[in-house]
């Protein structure tokens, strides 16, 4: 077993507003770049001098040590964006007395020219769910049918959710809006599953009073999912957009980015009411909105 002890950081560069930085600090063991070699310290808020005394643990054969480097990052984290780099170094085990524990300073660096801006992989997780849109009923007594239906929505499980707190673990929640609608009457939200990554919910929500002409053309299903922090803001994991191709609505708003397995999984339901169409999705790491081209 490799233990990665990180102790402390000084001196970093102030990402936010507030001239500090939320740092935390990622390690993947080169040459396997996957989400499965990713590990993570916490966050630490609002400080440029962070102290960890975190140790990260890797599975590894001593005949592998040779083959193997660390590839160590620290970023600044941000709630609702994209995080923010500051900072790397990358160290051949090859190249380390690994029977000394004694604790070495080491100068991040800045990315490498091909990597640079971006945090790759960026991998939050996958969220199952379930959608249905119930025509509504003639009525009894009424021979004209009533214009609105209901858009029921079934959030059921999540797999390989990054973890978020120290324990390693998450306690994940699910929120959901139909936009435009961000009110609280119109948000729904999940319990909280806690101590896992890959959480069982089997929820259902209903919106009610909904045509099919408004789900194909303006109406946008934001999904996000949450880590549960008491006696803190609760953190952002990911999220997802489900609605109707960008450009269809009369006028374009910012959030109406869906693209790919968002649209089609949409489309899928407005084809086929009363049926439930199910679909794992990836969870987008920022819910900033997308560059999208209006047709």
């Amino acid at each position: 077993q490799l233990m990665i002890h990180v102790n402390r950081a000084k001196g970093l560069a102030a990402a936010d507003k507030n001239g500090f930085s939320d740092p935390y600090v990622k390690t993947y063991l080169l040459p396997d770049k996957t989400k499965h070699s990713k590990k993570k310290t916490g966050i630490k808020r609002k400080t440029l001098d962070p102290v960890y005394n975190e140790t990260l643990k890797y599975k590894l054969k001593s005949s592998d040590l040779d083959s193997r480097t660390v590839w160590l990052s620290v970023w600044d984290w941000d709630r609702f964006g994209r995080n923010q780099f500051l900072g790397e170094f990358r160290l051949p085990l090859s190249s380390l007395d690994l029977s000394d524990p004694t604790p070495h300073w080491y100068t991040l660096q800045d990315r490498e020219e091909e990597e640079a801006g971006s945090e790759e992989p960026v991998y939050k997780g996958e969220l199952r769910l379930g959608l249905m849109y119930s025509p509504p009923d003639k009525g009894s007594g009424s021979s004209r049918p009533a214009k609105r239906g209901t858009l029921t929505v079934a959030i059921k499980q999540a797999r390989e959710l990054p973890a978020m707190d120290k324990t390693g673990l998450t306690n994940g929640f699910v929120k959901c809006y139909l936009l435009p609608d961000r009110s609280t009457k119109g948000k729904r939200k999940t319990h909280v599953i806690k101590n896992s990554l890959n959480p069982v919910w089997e929820e259902r929500f209903g919106y009610e009073k909904v045509n099919l002409e408004e789900l194909s053309r303006e109406r946008v299903l934001e999904v996000t999912l949450w880590d549960l922090n008491k006696g803190a803001s609760n953190e952002f994991i990911g999220g997802l957009r489900l609605g109707p191709a960008p450009g269809r609505a009369p006028k374009h708003k910012e959030w109406m980015d869906c693209i790919g397995d968002e649209v089609s999984h949409w489309e899928a339901m407005l084809s086929r009411p009363g049926e439930w169409v199910e679909q794992w999705h990836t969870l987008r790491p920022s819910m900033d909105p997308r560059s999208v081209s209006i047709d």
